[in-house]
């Protein structure tokens, strides 16, 4: 019979090597972005992710409680903010037709 401490140290063991494979997968697929772009291995690309965390960026410098996924979850929330925003520079290719411009 093993003694109760051999027991637990497995257990933390196996808890330990699947805690890194779990981390490891999300953290290799994760989305990085630069601006407006998605960054692959083949350039830059436009993905409205992107965009959508471009907005929730800009929206924050200026002070405005919002996360990209509120941004990307409600498509309303996404049209105020680039109506208010949208003049922005940082915000030119991603509010495209909700640009404030595009009202006057």
């Amino acid at each position: 019979m093993r003694p109760m401490n051999a027991n637990i140290g497995l257990a933390g063991v196996a808890g330990a090597i699947f805690l890194a494979f779990a981390a490891s997968g999300p953290a290799e697929a994760r989305m990085q972005c630069k601006g407006s772009f998605q960054v692959t291995k083949y350039g830059l690309i436009a993905t409205p992710y992107c965009e959508e965390q471009q907005i929730a960026a800009v929206a924050q410098s200026y002070g405005v409680r919002v996360t990209a996924d509120q941004v990307r979850r409600d498509p309303l929330t996404k049209v105020k903010l680039c109506y208010r925003f949208g003049g922005d520079v940082r915000l030119k290719g991603s509010c495209g037709a909700y640009a404030p411009e595009q009202y006057r």
